[in-house]
């Protein structure tokens, strides 16, 4: 029998290694807990993340006709919320971890394959430097897509790391799979879209021959029936599953199942610009591209670029090919753009003088200072209906406070439905939400933050403002009309 000793891989990280990854890391972390959970989809996953850690089933969400991916994401958040006592910090963790994953891989695979010290950690600042994965909806929410990302690129390194010892070891076999299922279980079909670039640098390998073998097949043939299990299991227990799956993930691929989120073959691409997600870093990354192709003389650093350039730039044609996108779709490219661009700089950096090379720390802290003082600047509710959520967490409760929200759909009223239940766990006090002005009764006290309902209770009551909450919305006392 295998010790883990055995099973485990050796990796030759020292102290110095570990402290660039967590200073590194500090925006994933920085202010991660001070924003209200945000509505639409971390809104979503956190009521089914909350309803787990309390109870609820594992296998089938809370809002399951809308939440239709496997659960993994769901059931890492479930656990730090029951040991966690901030909910936005529970749920938000298992992404900011991947970026620590993410970093972890970088400094660990380029010293495995040769890289010099300050190139692992340009190729770091160059992960972290801009708004491409440490943003909103991927690293710094409660949302699925940071995790998927980190499973991939650890498939992805461990195919890397095999081609780069020409050897398939059964190491690389048993990870492989692991990283290829969890990929899978944190976002579906979109955790094994990457296999498309990558099935070609493989075939392309001295180790394409492991693609034949009985063992990868069966490897194949059992992370997918694992798949299928969540899938059967899932069916049974909610009836129709299969069908609005298929319908809202699979024929995304060729059918407009959501016109409202059409967007043109350039949109990722002109995101980098017009949403300032990676600017001006996407003109570094295109120098570094164009080097990496016709100016780079070392053979080896040159084969390692190119795999990374076919596995980025590959990721966005294929999700280009869908009319359905939405901005955060293209997260799994970034560490493969920042492997590129990182390595590329260190590449130049080999050419300073060993006393000279302190000063990189230099650009290296305004990147790292200007990306934390992007975060203190993007922490505010993106959305009038997060207004009430974000009053609820930090009010005084009572059993006679309401929230007021009239409201257009479902969804928007997911977020502060989240606080209501955090609230009746925490003080055991069931907040009511009012939809209508006819509902509010004298001695109401009402979170409300819409202004022309505010108007109307005005003309059928008195009120008392008890607080103005900046720049979200009022709680008020409501007395008989005098």
């Amino acid at each position: 029998m295998l010790s883990i000793k055995k099973i485990i891989p050796r990796f030759d990280l020292s102290l110095t290694d570990w402290a660039t990854i967590l200073v590194c890391a500090i925006p994933a972390f920085y202010l991660l807990g001070t924003p209200a959970i945000y509505i639409w989809d971390e809104a979503v996953y956190t009521n089914a993340s909350f309803d787990i850690a309390n109870g609820s089933s594992w296998l089938v969400p809370v809002h399951g006709d809308y939440n239709t991916k496997p659960p993994l994401v769901l059931w890492m958040q479930a656990v730090f919320l029951f040991l966690l006592p901030s909910a936005e910090w529970a749920v938000r963790l298992p992404s900011a971890l991947s970026v620590i994953g993410i970093l972890w891989m970088f400094q660990a695979g380029l010293k495995r394959w040769g890289f010099d010290s300050w190139t692992r950690v340009l190729v770091m600042i160059c992960f972290v430097g801009h708004e491409g994965f440490i943003r909103h909806h991927i690293s710094r929410t409660g949302d699925l897509d940071a995790v998927m990302t980190f499973f991939v690129t650890a498939y992805c390194f461990i195919v890397l790391d095999a081609i780069h010892a020409k050897r398939w070891s059964g190491k690389h076999m048993l990870f492989f799979f692991l990283a290829f299922i969890a990929a899978f279980y944190s976002k579906s079909i979109a955790g094994w879209m990457m296999m498309a670039p990558l099935g070609v640098i493989w075939l392309l390998s001295p180790v394409r021959a492991v693609l034949l073998r009985m063992k990868f097949i069966a490897g194949v043939v059992l992370s997918i029936g694992v798949g299928l299990l969540y899938y059967l299991l899932r069916e049974q227990l909610q009836p129709g599953y299969l069908s609005l799956t298929w319908g809202s993930e699979y024929l995304r691929i060729a059918k407009n199942i959501m016109p409202w989120h059409e967007h043109p073959a350039s949109y990722y691409f002109a995101n980098f610009i017009t949403l300032k997600t990676f600017t001006p870093w996407v003109y570094l990354l295109v120098a570094a591209i164009v080097f990496s192709l016709f100016g780079l003389k070392d053979v080896l650093v040159r084969n390692h670029l190119l795999r990374w350039i076919l596995l980025g730039l590959g990721y966005m044609l294929i999700i280009t090919i869908p009319a359905v996108k939405l901005e955060w779709y293209d997260a799994p490219a970034y560490p493969f753009f920042a492997l590129v661009t990182g390595v590329v700089a260190g590449h130049f950096a080999l050419a300073l003088p060993s006393r000279w090379k302190s000063l990189l720390l230099i650009p290296i802290a305004l990147v790292l200072g200007r990306k934390l003082v992007f975060i203190q600047h993007d922490i505010n509710p993106r959305h009038p209906f997060e207004n009430e959520g974000a009053i609820l967490r930090q009010a005084n409760i009572s059993t006679n406070t309401k929230v007021f929200m009239a409201v257009e759909t479902p969804e928007h009223q997911l977020q502060v439905d989240f606080y209501r239940k955090v609230v009746l766990k925490n003080k055991h006090i069931n907040v009511p939400v009012l939809h209508q002005v006819n509902e509010v009764s004298i001695g109401d006290e009402i979170i409300i933050s819409q202004s022309p309902y505010l108007e109307e209770i005005q003309n059928q009551f008195s009120i008392d403002t008890m607080r103005q909450w900046s720049d979200l919305g009022y709680t008020i006392q409501v007395r008989e009309k005098r």
